[in-house]
């Protein structure tokens, strides 16, 4: 099974290779990437299929060439850095987008199915209502792709956590893939977070089934309203739990919704909306647990109110972080 990390690290390598200014040297690290692991041979044939197929729709299909153009400005964050050369995180992405397309647009062109991506800022979350009624909450810094055809409903979360409130129709289903994993539903409501080695889906209400959609491990889930499945894509590591949907969905509201919750899972959440970062000083203070509801991304109040009932030292370097320490009475 080839990974999404891999994918990208192909990505950028097929953009190193093809550049003007590729070396003897990048030659001899690609030849070493590529060489340690089966997985990364496999990931650059990918990439350079895709991006001969990619070349090819494009000149075909306006819907793609638009698609590409979004993926490399999406970002100018570099994705390799060396003290020799840099390869912007556009290339890179432009290929890595299409590989995730390409794995549902034949079918589409052929059926005369429009490929659509949303994504939403880094700073903002964003809503967006689909043809068939269905809604879809973007967290910040989230892309998905959607396809709609006749017979079925289908995106593809390629960063971040989305929302998804699906439309009932029984004769389409409606599937969310995210990494090797996908989550399927009729009608039903549940959130889907995709971070570098996990998948974690929450339900919050009907019903939805999560299976390998690589076909390459064999295993399927079925979960009832407020259970999470948690997936390490490395390893298909199954953690099912049971949650409180209210707190795990309350972004979606504009909250920080807190019960429980250990210090460490609080500020990671509190930092996706956050200017000023939260960090830990002394990480033995992860382990401590918070309450509370909270307007999202005040990350001085937030601190304030848990140094009101935890033993903590607050230190504001008075620029983009506050770093939190144990205090000794």
């Amino acid at each position: 099974m080839v990974n999404e990390r891999t994918l990208q690290e192909a990505a950028g390598w097929h953009a190193r290779m093809h550049a003007a200014d590729c070396t003897d040297e990048d030659r001899i690290a690609f030849e070493q990437w590529r060489q340690c692991d089966a997985a990364h041979a496999r990931a650059y044939e990918m990439a350079e299929r895709t991006s001969l197929k990619l070349d090819s729709l494009m000149r075909e299909d306006p819907r793609l060439r638009a698609l590409a153009q979004q993926a490399r400005a999406s970002t100018a964050t570099p994705v390799r850095r060396t003290a020799r050369w840099t390869i912007p995180a556009a290339l890179a992405a432009s290929v890595a987008v299409a590989m995730f397309c390409l794995r549902f647009l034949p079918e589409a062109l052929d059926q005369g199915t429009a490929t659509v991506a949303y994504e939403s800022s880094l700073e903002r979350p964003r809503t967006v209502t689909l043809h068939d009624g269905s809604t879809v909450q973007l967290d910040v810094a989230t892309r998905i792709l959607v396809q709609m055809s006749p017979d079925r409903r289908r995106i593809s979360l390629l960063s971040g956590r989305a929302m998804f409130d699906v439309a009932h129709d029984r004769s389409r289903p409606f599937s969310v893939s995210a990494a090797d994993s996908r989550t399927t539903a009729l009608g039903t409501r549940f959130q889907v977070q995709l971070d570098t080695d996990h998948v974690v889906v929450t339900l919050a209400q009907g019903s939805v089934a999560v299976d390998d959609e690589s076909a390459t491990r064999d295993w399927h889930e079925q979960l009832r309203p407020g259970e999470q499945l948690s997936v390490d894509m490395k390893t298909a590591m199954l953690t099912k739990t049971t949650v409180d949907p209210g707190v795990v969905t309350s972004w979606t509201r504009g909250r920080h919704l807190f019960r429980s919750t250990p210090l460490r899972e609080a500020i990671d959440e509190v930092n996706r909306y956050a200017q000023k970062k939260i960090r830990l000083g002394d990480p033995s203070l992860g382990d401590l647990t918070v309450g509370g509801n909270f307007i999202a991304g005040d990350s001085e109040l937030i601190v304030a109110a848990f140094a009101a009932v935890l033993p903590l030292s607050v230190v504001d370097d008075g620029n983009e972080e506050i770093i939190l320490f144990r205090r000794h009475d």
